[in-house]
């Protein structure tokens, strides 16, 4: 490779500018004009300049700032988590600079790049449904940015990710059904390429095997993690020659989404149909939802400490955490023989 000074020139013959101006770039000057900056910088890691990216890490040492992207704010389970983050990262002198990626793969990448040229010290990231910027993560970890991944990881990096135990959880859900005495059990799964998406649905495969219920590939149907996405999957199901007479849904949202969709086609939940969700919101609390209640705050307060523990040595070994849920029962999964007819 290169050496540094090599570089440099090889990045200021390329831009057409000065040695001075590229190497006044790289340090981030205040003279330096932020679209040469941008340029310079795209360059550099383009021609791979390792000394820029410890240079960077140097600012990033100094300036207290960390950054959160997660898929989005219109549940209560990512406000959640980032607030258990605030509570450790401000304690230390720390402020987060927070983004939503609408459930854009794109708009997530932007985000990601926009606080790595803000010099944030860290990143806790929770990826999209699509989870398309493997190549973008892979690249920070190669260069040695702190960075904790949530809930929906990626789980073929080697970076800390603090999750639950989705497929176990799915599991103790599907098995609660069966005991309930439900037997054509619907799984609305969420998008196919997410890790909890991946999980869930195996765990609901894991219980059916166990209680030697046939698998009826009808009865899986991949919708999505966002509410609207409810309609499709209750279409579908209700044209089938043999209906289920439950529903597990990937999340709260989708499983709030079927009981309105239920309830427009004139059903009763659970009298007609049982649903249930998984990651707990307000709103199925309302409406009686039986779901799996995640640690939120605990999430945060842990994907924090591990940043932090991060920023102060890099080296320290990366793991995944795997954290405790439990199973909230209410009525929309009546057991048969008390739901009447």
């Amino acid at each position: 490779m290169s050496s540094p000074k090599t570089t440099i020139k090889e990045i200021a013959s390329s831009l057409g500018l000065s040695i001075a101006t590229v190497s006044r770039a790289l340090n981030d000057s205040c003279e330096i004009h932020p679209e040469t900056r941008r340029r310079v910088l795209a360059k550099a890691q383009e021609l791979r300049y390792k000394p820029n990216i410890q240079a960077r890490n140097l600012l990033k040492r100094r300036n207290n700032m960390i950054g959160i992207v997660v898929p989005e704010f219109i549940t209560f389970f990512f406000p959640e988590i980032i607030i258990g983050i605030q509570e450790v990262v401000n304690k230390q002198g720390y402020q987060a600079l927070i983004c939503q990626s609408n459930e854009s793969s794109s708009l997530e990448r932007k985000n990601v790049e926009m606080l790595e040229d803000s010099m944030v010290e860290g990143l806790i990231v929770s990826v999209t449904k699509d989870s398309q910027n493997i190549d973008l993560y892979e690249r920070l970890i190669q260069e040695r940015t702190p960075i904790v991944f949530v809930n929906r990881v990626l789980p073929q990096l080697q970076a800390d990710q603090i999750v639950i135990d989705d497929r176990k959880w799915a599991f103790k859900m599907v098995e609660h059904l069966i005991k309930c005495g439900y037997k054509q059990i619907a799984h609305l799964a969420g998008n196919p390429d997410l890790s909890v998406s991946k999980e869930r649905l195996q765990g609901y495969l894991d219980a059916l095997a166990t209680y030697n219920i046939p698998i009826q590939e009808q009865f899986i149907m991949h919708v999505g993690v966002q509410q609207d996405r409810a309609k499709s999957g209750i279409d579908y199901l209700m044209v089938l020659k043999e209906k289920p007479d439950a529903i597990f849904a990937v999340n709260d949202p989708i499983a709030i989404g079927c009981i309105l969709e239920l309830r427009k086609r004139g059903l009763n939940v659970p009298k007609d149909i049982a649903v249930a969700g998984f990651s707990e919101s307000p709103i199925g609390k309302i409406m009686e939802l039986t779901s799996v209640s995640q640690p939120t705050f605990e999430i945060g307060r842990i994907a924090a400490e591990r940043l932090l523990k991060q920023i102060e040595n890099y080296n320290t070994l990366k793991e995944t955490i795997v954290l405790d849920a439990k199973l909230n029962i209410r009525n929309s999964t009546l057991p048969q023989s008390k739901r009447g007819h």
